[in-house]
C-alpha cells in the first residue's frame, strides 16, 4: 500500500514537471513569435516611409554623377549609405553592381545640402553619387538604378 502511494506521488510530480516544461516552451515560442512580428512590422513601416528620387545625372567620358533626393521620412546614416547599391545598364546587358568603397566597381558620395545632421542623409537632402568609369572606358551607360539599404529604389535613363 505504501509503495502504491509513493508511486502515485512520483507520477503526480512527473506530470506537474512535464506540464511546467511544456507550458514554459509554449510561452517562449509565443514570445519569440511576437517579437519577430514586431520587428517585421517595424521594417515594413520604415520601407513605407522611405522614398528616393533621382533628380538628374551627368555623364562624361570616364565618370558619371547621379543626384538622388531623399523624399521620404527616413534618415540614413553613413553606414546605411555604405550598404546601398548602384546598378548600371548599357542598353544590352547590366554592366555592374557598384558598391560604396569596395573593389574596382565602387562609388563615392558627397552631400549637396547637408544642413541638419552632418554626414547623415536626411529627408529633403540631395546626395551626389560619383562613379568612376575608367575601368571600362568603352562603355556608355544608358540606365541607372540606385537601391537604398532597406530596398527602396529609383531608376532613370542616363543623359548623354
Amino acid at each position: 500500500m505504501a509503495s502504491s502511494l509513493i508511486a502515485g506521488a512520483v507520477s503526480l510530480l512527473l506530470i506537474i514537471i512535464a506540464g511546467y516544461v511544456i507550458a514554459t516552451g509554449i510561452l517562449m515560442v509565443a514570445e519569440t513569435t511576437t517579437m519577430a512580428q514586431i520587428d517585421v512590422t517595424a521594417v515594413n513601416e520604415q520601407i513605407l516611409q522611405s522614398n528616393i528620387q533621382i533628380l538628374g545625372n551627368y555623364s562624361g567620358s570616364n565618370w558619371l554623377i547621379i543626384n538622388v533626393k531623399n523624399s521620404g521620412n527616413i534618415v540614413y546614416s553613413g553606414t546605411d549609405i555604405q550598404k546601398m547599391d548602384l546598378f548600371i545598364y548599357d542598353g544590352t546587358s547590366f554592366l555592374d553592381k557598384y558598391v560604396y568603397g569596395i573593389g574596382d566597381d565602387k562609388f563615392s558620395y558627397t552631400f549637396a545640402n547637408d544642413l541638419v545632421n552632418k554626414n547623415m542623409w536626411d529627408p529633403s537632402e540631395i546626395i551626389n553619387i560619383n562613379i568612376n568609369l575608367t575601368n571600362d572606358p568603352a562603355i556608355t551607360p544608358a540606365w541607372v538604378k540606385f537601391v537604398t539599404s532597406n530596398g527602396v529604389s529609383s531608376s532613370t535613363n542616363i543623359i548623354i
